[in-house]
């Protein structure tokens, strides 16, 4: 079976990833979105704070039967060195136990401690987290993923981003 990648965005940026991600796996895709979609002003105030606090928000349901998939990968972006708070909700509001869950973070520079957050988030909620792959648009990973330069693979149980041209 397919993994699903499971993507929140806020600007765009990481969806756009998202994509070329679930392309390049052959998995199916879903957008996490809130409820209630915040400011740009209280997704850095309001949001940097829960995120800090790891804090969570209401999202809309998913349509996907998310339960139907083994392997997930999760990615959004950093907020405040941490994981947002819609990519919370969604590990604690939907059934991961026994999964194989991979994490996907990006971010401008730094992701602080997210990484080890977002393993904590996903082995809390009773699923196997092999690895997250953080991408940081300073270091070039955006333009180097969307040129197909770096692209994304499942290989020896990890999700490795490595040259395009590799087989």
């Amino acid at each position: 079976m397919k993994p699903l990648v499971v993507c929140y965005s806020y600007t765009g940026k990481t969806k756009k990833l998202c994509g070329r991600l679930a392309g390049k796996l052959k998995a199916d895709f879903v957008e996490i979105r809130e409820i209630v979609r915040p400011s740009m002003i209280s997704a850095y105030t309001r949001g940097g704070y829960l995120a800090m606090n790891r804090g969570t928000t209401d999202i809309r349901p998913l349509k996907t039967d998310v339960g139907a998939y083994p392997v997930q990968i999760v990615a959004s972006p950093v907020w405040a060195g941490n994981v947002p708070p819609a990519m919370n909700d969604y590990l604690r509001e939907y059934d991961l136990i026994g999964k194989t869950v991979y994490g996907v973070l990006t971010c401008s520079a730094r992701a602080g401690n997210a990484a080890e957050r977002l393993r904590e988030e996903i082995e809390k909620a009773g699923a196997k987290c092999p690895n997250v792959v953080v991408l940081r648009e300073k270091d070039g990973d955006f333009k180097a993923v969307e040129s197909g330069q770096k692209q994304f693979f499942l290989e020896d149980g990890l999700l490795v981003l490595r040259d395009g041209d590799r087989v």
